[in-house]
């Protein structure tokens, strides 16, 4: 997949830097807005144990390969997330046979008889600590170091491609100096104009920390903010292209970021599904961010 809609998260492991989002959505509408992205040509969905649509956005991917006479096991890049309450030594290995399970990879024990052929393109620990724990808490301390060992194994193993965290900030990131063997790969957290992580991206970059950029348009409170909407139009100028929307803008800027790999863009709606994170929407976004 080596290409210009890639990153090279770690050796060998390209990411394609638009994504689709399902968090908080489920049942059918998770398996229809899989299906919408892997139509227009999306090829990164991003999900998580906690969101509960695993399955459908599996079913998803098996309705758009059934389709797709040339699709194969390298065509789409899955993201899951361990929740809170799988973190610690001895939850993450059962955590991870529900994802596999659930996303189609299988089990462990099938895993080591190689009938699966493709493992999980990136797991992330989800939240920097337990459920129901006190933010101060040792106990997170010691269940974050677990959990990442328990990753790094099976990193080392090929279970997963590629490793990393979600919202964690400077500390939690510092910390892992102390416990890691291998440092994530990429952080994923909110990230957009009111909420620019600039601390924290500077201290991703010292460490070699890709940022993955979730809720890129402000959980759509930006798409009506003034300066989003005049920054729109001096895009929509310069560029010449007449079809910008404050959601394109606001993707292109993410993308244009230094250290920001990927954004993940939310959507159920099949239209801006296809707008926003489908080929035509990638190439838009990537040459507005050229254009500003």
């Amino acid at each position: 997949m080596p290409s210009g809609d890639a990153a090279e998260i770690s050796p060998g492991v390209w990411m394609p830097r638009l994504g689709l989002g399902t968090f908080k959505i489920r049942s059918e509408d998770a398996t229809r807005s899989t299906l919408d992205a892997l139509r227009s040509g999306c090829r990164h969905i991003d999900t998580a144990s906690c969101y509960r649509n695993e399955e459908e956005v599996r079913l998803g991917i098996d309705i758009w390969r059934s389709e797709a006479n040339e699709a194969n096991d390298d065509d789409v890049f899955i993201t899951s997330k361990l929740a809170p309450n799988e973190m610690g030594e001895t939850r993450v290995h059962a955590a991870l046979d529900g994802v596999y399970e659930r996303l189609g990879r299988g089990n462990r024990s099938e895993r080591h008889r190689e009938r699966v052929p493709k493992p999980l393109d990136l797991a992330l620990v989800h939240w920097p600590g337990l459920a129901r724990t006190p933010p101060d808490s040792p106990a997170n301390r010691t269940a974050r170091a677990e959990t990442w060992r328990a990753l790094e194994d099976a990193l080392a193993s090929r279970a997963v491609r590629a490793i990393g965290v979600s919202n964690y900030t400077r500390t939690h990131l510092l910390e892992m100096r102390d416990y890691a063997r291998v440092l994530p790969a990429v952080n994923q957290v909110e990230f957009h104009p009111r909420c620019q992580q600039r601390e924290l991206r500077r201290t991703c970059e010292a460490l070699g920390v890709g940022i993955v950029a979730y809720s890129p348009l402000g959980c759509g409170e930006l798409l009506e903010d003034p300066r989003v909407l005049r920054a729109t139009a001096a895009l929509a100028e310069a560029s010449g292209d007449d079809a910008v929307t404050p959601a394109r803008a606001l993707i292109a800027w993410s993308l244009r970021q230094p250290g920001v790999v990927a954004s993940i863009v939310k959507s159920s709606d099949g239209a801006r599904i296809a707008a926003n994170v489908g080929r035509d929407g990638y190439a838009r976004a990537a040459a507005l961010a050229e254009a500003s």
